[in-house]
C-alpha cells in the first residue's frame, strides 16, 4: 500500500546529522542516512506501507511512527506537521501572516466569554487523525481542554484557523479541511488568504457542513457556535495589497 503524497504540502522535512543520530541511538532498528533522508536499512517488508518517495531497486525513506516523530518534536528548536508517516517543514511566517494572526487575536478576545473559552496560539499542535498533527495559526477551546503529549496536543479545539499561503491554499481549503472535521468538536474552521481580501468559513451542520466565501471589507463572519461577528476589515486591518 502506497501512502498518499497530499498537495500543497511543504517538503519533507531534511534531517541534520545530529537528528539522524539522535533518532538512531533511541531505534531499535537500524537505518541509513544519506543526504538528509533516513532510510529503512534491509529490503521492506511485502506488507509494509510504501513511501510515496520510494524507487524500487534503492532503499525505502522512512516512515515515522507517532512516538517517533513526537520523540522528534520534544527535542526540535522548530514545529514540523505529521501526516502518515511522513514529517513536513512549516513555512516561515510573513509580516501579513503574523499581522493576521494577531488581528483575528484582537478581534476574538473581547467577545469570547473568558470562562468558557481559550484561545491558543499556533505554538499548540492539534490532533486531527490517529496518524496526523498540524499546528493551526490559532484555535479556540471551550470548556476544559482535553490534552496530550505533555500538555503539547489539543484534542478538542471548536474553531480552527489557518493563514494560507499561494503555495499551502488548496493544501488549507481542501485536505486540512477533512482533517480539521474529523474532530468531533470542531465547530467552524476559517480559511484567510495573507495576499487578497478572501476568507472561507466552514461552519458544522446537523447535515453536513455549510461553506461561505466573503471577498469584501464590508463583510462580516458570523461565528454562531462562539458568538462571534468577525468583520473582514478587523481581519485584515492595518493591511494594504498592491
Amino acid at each position: 500500500m502506497s501512502v498518499e503524497r497530499l498537495g500543497g504540502l511543504p517538503r519533507p522535512h531534511q534531517f541534520t546529522v545530529k537528528e539522524y543520530l539522535a533518532f538512531e541511538e533511541r531505534s531499535e532498528f537500524k537505518h541509513e542516512f544519506i543526504d538528509g533522508v533516513i532510510y529503512d536499512w534491509g529490503d521492506p517488508h511485502p506488507k509494509a506501507p510504501v513511501h510515496p518517495d520510494f524507487v524500487p531497486g534503492r532503499p525505502m525513506p522512512h516512515l515515522f511512527t507517532v512516538a517517533e516523530y513526537l520523540a522528534f518534536e520534544a527535542e526540535s528548536e522548530f514545529k514540523h506537521e505529521f501526516i502518515d508517516g511522513i514529517i513536513y517543514e512549516m513555512t516561515g511566517g510573513t509580516f501579513h501572516h503574523s499581522k493576521i494572526k494577531v488581528n483575528i487575536f484582537r478581534a476574538l478576545l473581547p467577545q469570547l466569554d473568558d470562562r468558557l473559552f481559550e484561545i491558543l496560539n499556533s505554538d499548540m499542535s492539534v490532533r486531527v487523525g490517529d496518524s496526523r498533527y498540524v499546528y493551526p495559526d490559532l484555535s479556540v477551546v471551550r470548556g476544559q481542554p482535553q490534552l496530550e503529549d505533555n500538555d503539547t496536543t489539543l484534542l478538542n479545539p471548536v474553531l480552527a484557523v489557518e493563514v494560507t499561503s499561494p503555495v499551502s491554499f488548496d493544501y488549507d481549503r481542501v485536505k486540512k479541511r477533512s482533517f480539521y472535521s474529523a474532530i468531533a468538536s470542531l465547530q467552524a474552521y476559517l480559511v484567510i488568504d495573507q495576499h487578497r481580501v478572501h476568507v472561507e468559513l466552514y461552519t458544522r451542520r446537523e447535515d453536513g457542513w455549510l461553506g461561505q466565501i466573503f471577498d469584501s471589507m464590508e463583510d462580516i463572519a458570523r461565528l454562531q457556535d462562539l458568538g462571534c461577528d468577525l468583520a473582514l476589515a478587523a481581519i485584515y486591518r492595518a493591511i494594504s495589497f498592491p
